[in-house]
């Protein structure tokens, strides 16, 4: 195995050096000076140069996606500072900014065009439904910090914004296929054309596949086969006097398997034995958005979208979900003033049934209805000098109550070069639809010497509400373009969490069907708090005009507070031990020449210790670090072939120990792609 491993990167690199005399291009034809004026409309919901947001703001353009050769959108993330990605199975994945990462994140809120992807039941992303060709994507917009006081409840942590590509930019054909090792297959096909010079229209669809992993402990097959398709179309047209219109629909089907460790209580020794699942997941999404300008200079959107999905999950659970979002924007610029406002409201209607004695949902159907409003002002004290900036939030919904964001920025810009920030600002978590409802077996504490008969924990809130979780911090920042070929970006923070959703042991009950087993009942509430420190730095680097580096590296450290309450002692213990202390990556990009470009990507992360579902105990996830490496021939203005090694250096290994659901965790291994991108 390590042979070929040598063998892969020797291959790669020996087709990159083939023909390194001939004279490289620049970098995308732009210097890095240009690259820092990216646009972001994520900070504050309009158009602002990157180089100028006091925010800890990061930008990941289609260039990158494209020659980072990854497959999906989770590990496209793992370029940016501050966010921490851990694959679970060939499709799952735990996402988080700034700690408190698991398989049911649900601190960062994550948007597609503005319209939050949140998966309702559990506040988080299933990152497995590929709700987006990474083709179809212009620009990925990264903000870490606290973002409610624009984009609401669950904004907490960070929000990443996906932005599409217009459909002026997708004229033409592509097909873009690719096959690889481990049974990985991807085909992407895409066509768009013109109806006048003011109307453009585009189609799109991927199919991904891939064959099951092997388990990590055993390495005989797992059962984590990948199977996913996206439908994608697009209609924009200008209207004239600053006016456009975008329409657009989507319909995305998923099927992914999973082996979970089921323990079985009524003989002792307990055993656990695997049990093979298959979740499928699809959705219909319509959605448009009409912009406009006043006579009176006041910018103005409506977007709106409809949404119909199911997620099952054999013999355990079912789910059908239609979701409504409604969303006005308003921008006005007066005086040294310029003010954003907006109002908002999401309905989403559930139906569930679920494998009864296991998971149980009160009641079965449920209407969440939530509504917003905010207004932003960026006030300028100095001319491009002095910026303060005010905003807030207010949120209410009918599982949970009200909440108030508030946000508070000051810019200083003592000359082009260097930008210095400050933010305060506050943002909720609002509990999910199965913290609120859901009675479900979590763990098991086995039989010991001390206690003869296995415990069964049961969480449920006991028909109590649950209120909001609150977090309130400061941020640092510092970004400055030292040189006309390097910038640096600094940013510190920290940040208290209160009102965490955490449990307290309630009644005892016995188990009829398991005269060795007893089950304790735990409530759910709001008993957790504590604080999390961090760090994140990010450097670009123009070597050369053919040579680009970008360095990212994150320090993060979470202090939860003791509690005589051992469940909430012990869920902290778990928040603070969850988080890997450091992790990062150094990106290569090299133009070898005007046809050939070779990339290296060096990326890794300190070990941590994650919950060992089903039993509430805890185990090491080892450190990493590993090397992709992608090489890619420009044969023509219509075909580039490339070839991309993934997880080439380093052992086997694991990313992270699913909680919750005791899935059995499978390897990472090395794998080899070959892809074409033909434009016609």
């Amino acid at each position: 195995m390590k042979r070929s491993r040598q063998h892969l990167v020797a291959l790669i690199a020996i087709q990159a050096a083939a023909n390194q005399s001939l004279a490289a291009d620049a970098l995308d034809g732009l210097s890095l000076e240009d690259l820092t004026k990216t646009e972001i409309t994520s900070v504050s919901r309009k158009s602002q140069s990157l180089a100028n947001v006091p925010a800890a703001a990061f930008v990941i353009s289609s260039e990158d996606i494209r020659r980072s050769g990854a497959q999906n959108l989770p590990e496209v993330l793992r370029m940016a500072p501050g966010i921490e990605v851990a694959q679970i199975d060939n499709g799952r994945y735990a996402v988080t900014a700034r700690g408190f990462n698991g398989r049911f994140a649900n601190k960062l809120q994550v948007l597609i065009d503005g319209r939050s992807i949140y998966f309702p039941t559990f506040s988080g992303v299933m990152w497995e439904n590929d709700a987006i060709a990474l083709e179809d994507i212009e620009r990925i917009e990264v903000i870490r910090g606290q973002g409610a006081a624009v984009w609401g409840v669950n904004a907490v942590s960070g929000v990443i914004n996906v932005i599409s590509k217009h459909s002026r930019d997708q004229k033409g054909g592509v097909v873009a296929p690719t096959i690889g090792t481990q049974g990985k297959a991807n085909l992407y096909l895409r066509y768009g054309a013109a109806i006048d010079e003011d109307t453009t229209w585009k189609l799109s669809a991927q199919g991904r596949y891939a064959e099951p992993s092997n388990f990590l402990a055993s390495g005989t097959e797992a059962e984590d086969r990948l199977s996913n398709a996206t439908v994608d179309a697009r209609f924009d047209r200008k209207i004239g006097n600053g006016s456009d219109l975008a329409l657009w629909a989507n319909a995305t089907n998923s099927s992914l398997g999973d082996a979970l460790n089921i323990a079985f209580a009524n003989t002792l020794p307990l055993t656990l034995q695997p049990v093979s699942i298959k979740q499928t997941n699809n959705s219909q999404t319509l959605g448009g958005r009409y912009r406009w300008l006043t006579a009176g200079g006041i910018e103005s959107s409506v977007q709106t979208s409809f949404q119909a999905s199911s997620l099952a999950l054999d013999h355990f659970y079912k789910e059908d979900r239609t979701t409504f979002d409604l969303e006005y924007q308003g921008r006005y610029t007066f005086a040294k003033h310029d003010v954003s406002w907006g109002l908002s409201h999401r309905s989403t209607a559930d139906s569930i049934s679920a494998y009864p004695g296991i998971l149980t949902f009160t009641p079965n159907e449920f209407t969440q209805r939530t509504s917003g409003v905010f207004m932003q002002d960026d006030w300028t004290l100095i001319p491009d000098t002095l910026q303060f900036g005010l905003g807030a939030r207010w949120d209410d919904t009918n599982l949970g109550g009200s909440t108030f964001a508030p946000n508070a920025t000051l810019m200083w810009t003592p000359n082009r070069s260097n930008t210095l920030w400050a933010k305060y600002a506050q943002a909720p978590r609002m509990p999910s639809r199965a913290e609120q409802t859901v009675s479900v077996f979590s763990s098991i504490v086995p039989p010991s010497p001390q206690m003869p008969m296995a415990v069964l924990i049961r969480n449920s809130n006991s028909g109590q509400s649950l209120g909001a979780e609150k977090m309130e911090g400061v941020e640092l920042g510092y970004r400055s373009q030292i040189t006309p070929s390097f910038n640096l970006d600094l940013s510190a923070y920290r940040s208290r969490y209160t009102d965490v959703v955490s449990g307290r042991p309630t009644s005892i009950d016995p188990v009829t069907l398991f005269p060795l087993a007893v089950i304790q009942n735990v409530a759910l509430y709001n008993g957790g708090s504590g604080w999390i420190n961090g760090a994140e730095i990010s450097a670009d680097w123009l070597v050369l005009p053919a040579w680009r580096l970008q360095l990212s590296y994150t320090w993060t450290r979470i202090e939860m507070d003791d509690s005589s309450n051992r469940i909430v002692q012990s869920a902290g213990e778990v928040d603070e031990q969850g988080t890997p202390r450091h992790y990062g990556s150094l990106r290569s990009q090299w133009n070898v020449s005007s046809t050939q470009q070779f990339d290296a990507w060096v990326r890794g992360s300190a070990g941590f210790y994650a919950l060992n579902a089903p039993f509430p105990n805890l185990v090491r996830v080892p450190g990493y670090v590993t090397l992709d490496l992608r090489y890619a021939h420009k044969v023509n203005n219509e075909l580039e072939l490339a070839i991309t090694g993934r997880n080439l250096v380093g052992q086997k290994r694991t990313e992270f120990i699913s909680d919750y659901l005791p899935s059995i965790p499978i390897e990472i291994s090395p794998s080899l792609l070959f892809s074409a991108r033909l434009k016609f």
